[in-house]
């Protein structure tokens, strides 16, 4: 099972590097697209594009890791009225569902990214496959941390004790 863990852990790392160069270099692109567009009166034809291909990397990214991480908005107040034990039971229960999700981006991602690679992208003549390739790449991501949440290799141990958050 730790081997398991430190395989979930890797990519979880590499994902995140990632995330972070891309968001570093999207805001390069736009700062470089700005200050051409207002210093020179004109703009790299590809950078919105590859601004927008890196922006939705990035966010399909984070959808992974945010699972991993359990730091997805939730709504907490009738989980926290049950007993651990139940909230324990929901929280598997979730995790099957978010699980679902996952599948689903992944089933239907492969079908968008088969559909999408006859055409070209118009700026960079990139694939058009290129923009949504993420899709299931974060869906296969999200499956993961759901069976690693459901049989116990990442924590899944966030009991809501309403009493304490309330108290500080």
């Amino acid at each position: 099972m730790s081997f398991i863990k430190r395989i979930l852990d890797f990519s979880d790392k590499i994902f995140e590097y990632i995330a972070m160069t891309f968001i570093v270099l999207m805001t390069l692109i736009i700062t470089l697209q700005v200050v051409t567009r207002y210093c020179f009166s004109m703009t790299p034809r590809w950078s919105e594009e590859v601004a927008l291909i890196l922006m939705v990397w990035f966010g399909f990214m984070g959808i992974a890791i945010g699972v991993k991480k359990g730091i997805h908005i939730s709504i907490e107040y009738f989980v926290s009225l049950c007993p651990p034990s139940i909230q324990k039971v929901l929280m598997k229960i979730n995790d099957i569902i978010v699980g679902i999700f996952g599948l689903m981006l992944v089933v239907y991602g492969i079908r968008l990214v088969k559909v999408t690679g006859t055409s070209t992208l118009p700026a960079t003549q990139w694939p058009g496959y290129i923009l949504y390739f993420m899709v299931p790449v974060s869906g296969a991501m999200i499956v993961c941390y759901c069976i690693a949440k459901l049989f116990g290799i990442e924590p899944d141990d966030k009991i809501i004790n309403l009493k304490n958050k309330n108290a500080k």
